[in-house]
């Protein structure tokens, strides 16, 4: 287990303002991930491959043995969830969005990666003020206004902006500020230059359960404490996990996030992470964050999801028939774990039990686990991202600079009418 050093300065809540070198951002999915409604974001700088270019061992080999946690054999709960008021409300939070920043005042020092409708670029302060001395560089992401109109997501990308803007954890990208132009709206976050998870773990092909213990608790502090908003964040994967210098994660992309006291029906997130209530249309809150959990927790230690087929309703079948290969070198408390977050009766599934989340943090897998070190940062990573500068970009794609006329915004200073419908539309940037 890991263990905490002497205790360090670092602060348990990011501030509102940068305050250290090289924190994080990244926008979303892999280029052939099965991303559904309700938002497409950028799709990952880093990732060319498919999750489904994997070779997996045969679910029948002589290695493994066969398990099932099937919706058909457990009866699923259909009545509605009890509503619990959350623990604090956005509502109370102060917006941390500096008003005295503009597009022009940064320069554009690359691409990080591009997608659907939209693009990451790498920004840098070109004036940097002595409270922002320290950390000049971030990741700016670009989204186009007429396409989020004609793609209908308008009121999700406001959700993203009105989420973001109100929460501060160690564990999450932070939102500075908000911009726009004629064309687009300006999302400026911390850059976090240790690239993807799911590089990382493509490269070592599985992580230990120490490893796996380490990156999975600081993900549910991160959703312990969206959960205490009510925010259900909905799209967990290796692709949406950062590394920042010092090899935490930072949740990232909140284009799937939403606000929910009791359950939402919306169909949103990447196949082989849905939970079965998901794909039954019986409407979902937090329970479906912690079967992603489940289904996070797996991949990390045995190197694909438990669930994968070559389409989506294949992938969706198999999650709901609940059969799983379970690796014989996995040993008792982690298979336990992933049962436990996979139960296909959200009723009984961990974190949604009557402790909550609690529950998650007393299970006998993380045992031995110093939540307040971890979340003061006062424990060392088990992979330190190597990076030389505050805009090392070597963890990301190397993409061409967008043309001056697709950023107006960031060339010149330039007036918004806010009468036309597209400004309007995005009043709040």
């Amino acid at each position: 287990m890991f263990s905490a050093p002497p205790p360090t300065s670092l602060p348990s809540v990011a501030p509102p303002l940068p305050s250290n070198g090289l924190s994080a951002f990244h926008p979303i999915a892999r280029k052939d991930s099965l991303s559904i409604a309700p938002m497409t974001p950028p799709m990952s700088p880093t990732e060319t491959e498919s999750r489904m270019d994997v070779d997996h061992p045969a679910p029948h080999s002589r290695d493994s043995d066969v398990d099932h946690l099937s919706t058909q054999d457990s009866e699923i709960d259909l009545e509605p969830l009890q509503i619990h008021p959350p623990i604090r409300t956005l509502d109370e939070s102060r917006e941390c969005l500096p008003r005295s920043l503009r597009l022009t005042d940064f320069e554009v020092r690359g691409t990080l990666g591009a997608g659907t409708f939209g693009r990451v670029l790498l920004v840098r302060l070109r004036s940097p003020s002595h409270q922002t001395r320290s950390v000049n560089c971030f990741a700016l992401k670009v989204l186009r206004k007429s396409e989020i109109v004609r793609l209908r997501q308008v009121e999700h990308v406001n959700a993203e902006r009105n989420i973001m803007s109100r929460v501060r954890h160690p564990f999450i990208v932070d939102l500075y500020s908000t911009f726009q132009d004629s064309l687009n709206i300006y999302m400026l976050l911390s850059y976090v230059p240790g690239g993807e998870l799911f590089t990382h773990l493509r490269r070592a092909q599985r992580f230990s359960p120490d490893v796996t213990r380490f990156y999975l608790a600081t993900i549910v502090l991160a959703l312990k404490y969206l959960h205490s908003f009510n925010i259900i964040y909905r799209d967990l994967k290796p692709e949406n996990l950062l590394l920042d210098s010092r090899g935490y994660l930072r949740l990232t992309d909140f284009g799937f996030a939403k606000i929910v006291e009791d359950r939402t029906w919306t169909l949103c997130g990447t196949p082989e992470y849905l939970a079965p209530e998901i794909i039954l249309n019986e409407g979902h809150g937090k329970p479906a964050d912690w079967w992603a959990c489940g289904v996070l927790a797996y991949e990390m230690m045995v190197g694909f999801p438990p669930f994968f087929d070559e389409t989506a309703p294949g992938i969706y079948e198999k999650i709901l028939r609940g059969r799983i290969y379970w690796p014989k070198e996995m040993d008792r408390l982690s298979k336990e774990l992933v049962k436990d977050f996979l139960h296909p009766d959200r009723t009984k599934r961990l974190g949604n039990l009557i402790g909550g989340s609690q529950d998650v943090l007393d299970h006998p897998w993380f045992r031995g686990v110093d939540w307040d070190a971890l979340e003061r940062k006062e424990i060392r990573a088990p992979i330190v991202p190597h990076v030389s500068s505050l805009d090392d970009t070597r963890h990301f794609s190397h993409l061409p600079l967008p043309p001056a006329e697709d950023i107006p915004g960031l060339m010149r200073n330039e007036a918004v009418p806010v009468v036309d419908s597209l400004n309007y539309a995005f009043v709040d940037f």
